[in-house]
């Protein structure tokens, strides 16, 4: 004998397919939905940047993405801790961008392009 959970949720299985044939037979609207598997048609490749080679002199922007607004990412501090302790070389500029961690923050690209940065991460939380 089945389970009575199985039975229930067979009887209400039926019960919604025979309602969506009663709407197919009616007229009723239906809604149409989309198919969610993958399709074959690959994304377009984009290659990588090349390698930077040396970031001996140039700056590295850490950039800190305001996830959920916290405004500090500890990683990136200890990243810039780490820059200077073995790379003193290089110079390290923490931002922190405005807005939310999915809006643009146009100011803040412009400087990092008007800076020739040799680099820039970006760090999401943490």
């Amino acid at each position: 004998m089945a389970p009575k959970s199985l039975v229930t949720l067979m009887l209400l299985a039926g019960t919604v397919l025979a309602g969506a044939a009663r709407a197919e037979d009616s007229g009723e609207r239906r809604i149409t939905v989309l198919n969610p598997a993958v399709t074959e048609k690959r994304a377009p490749r984009v290659p990588l940047a090349p390698r930077a080679g040396t970031l001996e002199g140039k700056t590295v922007y850490l950039v800190d993405m305001n996830y959920e607004g916290l405004g500090r990412t500890p990683v990136l501090e200890e990243m810039e801790r780490w820059f200077g302790a073995n790379m003193p070389g290089v110079r390290t500029v923490r931002r922190l961008k405005s807005g939310s961690y999915v809006s643009d923050d146009p100011a803040l690209w412009k400087e990092i392009e008007a800076s020739r940065a040799g680099g820039v991460i970006l760090g999401v939380a943490g």
